[in-house]
């Protein structure tokens, strides 16, 4: 394909975007793709040295990448992200790698891991589903295309799954380490001593690889700002927020877990709900229900975390397909049904910019 088609082609699919991102939605985005639930019981089995490195690594990567990213991102405002800022450095090869190996590890991650964990919450905290049951493909199988659905529908609709699973994951940390705080106070708690905060070689070998992990993804964004109303102000002050929550979100439920779970009895990835079963009991008769409630919550947010990466990581690699750098842009075509009817002119002497879905040329 010449330079010349793939300009074309990429602008006539860039002009079909509907600009549906506010500051609000990329808020929620990035923290649907940041702060991993799964990833606290992990950190969790390393004791309290791994709050030590926690807070190492928030201060030596957490902010720099974040306030690196902040500044790319509002500079770079294209759709495709990472993509495109290769791209334009190193040439149409190397960001069509870049998107590439950004993309390939969402649809094994989503129908690996997380389906997997999820089927396994079900099986232990809601509903019998035996491994390699017919139930259990079922389910796995519907969690999948459900992440799928919200990345290839359009954005104001698509946009809800990781932002209503965002919300729902502030709300559920929130909740556990206020309970964790009414159970410290009639119970005590797990004692944590100078000595386990000391942070060791095994811990840095051990945690900072899934801390390093847990902290990706204040780039991913920006793969949907040609969506964005604002991308050169909202980005900066999206992934502000959003990394000091995400500081907040690892570094209290961890301490939270360490503080009423002994660090024998941790196990991974379900540590988390491990914790909620021995807080909740606070509420006598009622635990067994918020539990419950705990297990659909996880499943759900789960969900919203594989969708928000699928969205993310599926608009990259549709303008690199766009772009012509893969199968000659066979895979980077945008339903014309979403271009506004206004979008084809560049609306001279509006007073409403946003009005504009292309700039003028």
């Amino acid at each position: 394909m010449s330079d010349r088609r793939r300009t074309e082609l990429l602008d006539e699919q860039t002009g079909r975007l509907k600009k549906a991102l506010k500051r609000f939605d990329i808020l929620f985005l990035i923290i649907a793709a940041v702060i991993g639930l799964e990833t606290l019981g992990q950190v969790s089995v390393f004791g309290g040295e791994a709050l030590t490195w926690l807070v190492i690594l928030a201060v030596t990567f957490l902010i720099p990448y974040a306030l690196m990213f902040a500044e790319v991102g509002a500079a770079f405002s294209e759709e495709g992200g990472a993509y495109t800022w290769v791209r334009n450095a190193f040439g149409r090869v190397a960001g069509a790698i870049a998107s590439l190996l950004t993309w390939v590890t969402q649809p094994i991650w989503v129908g690996g891991s997380m389906a997997f964990l999820a089927a396994e919450t079900v099986n232990t905290y809601l509903l019998h589903l035996p491994h390699g049951s017919a139930a259990d493909y079922v389910f796995k199988i519907a969690f999948i295309w459900c992440t799928v659905l919200a990345a290839i529908v359009s954005l104001r609709r698509g946009k809800w799954l990781p932002t209503s699973g965002a919300m729902l994951k502030l709300v559920l940390l929130a909740f556990f380490v206020l309970t964790t705080v009414l159970y410290a106070a009639e119970h005590g708690v797990e004692g944590l001593g100078g000595g386990d905060l000391s942070p060791t070689l095994a811990g840095l070998f051990g945690l900072a690889p899934v801390l390093l992990f847990a902290f990706l993804g204040f780039e991913s964004s920006n793969s949907a700002a040609g969506e964005m109303e604002n991308p050169a102000r909202d980005v900066p002050i999206s992934i502000a927020r959003s990394s000091a929550a995400a500081a907040l979100c690892y570094i209290l439920p961890v301490l939270a877990i360490l503080l009423v779970v002994p660090k024998d009895d941790i196990t991974g990835i379900s540590g988390l709900l491990e914790a909620v079963g021995v807080v909740f009991s606070v509420y006598g008769p009622a635990a067994g229900t918020l539990r419950t409630i705990a297990a659909i919550g996880f499943v759900y947010i789960l969900m919203s975390q594989g969708a928000a990466w699928m969205i993310i990581s599926d608009r990259m690699q549709a303008i690199a397909a766009a772009d012509g750098a893969f199968f000659g842009g066979f895979f980077g075509r945008f339903h014309p049904g979403s271009v506004p009817p206004s979008a084809s002119t560049c609306c001279p002497g509006s007073s409403r910019p946003s009005s504009c879905w292309r700039p003028c040329r």
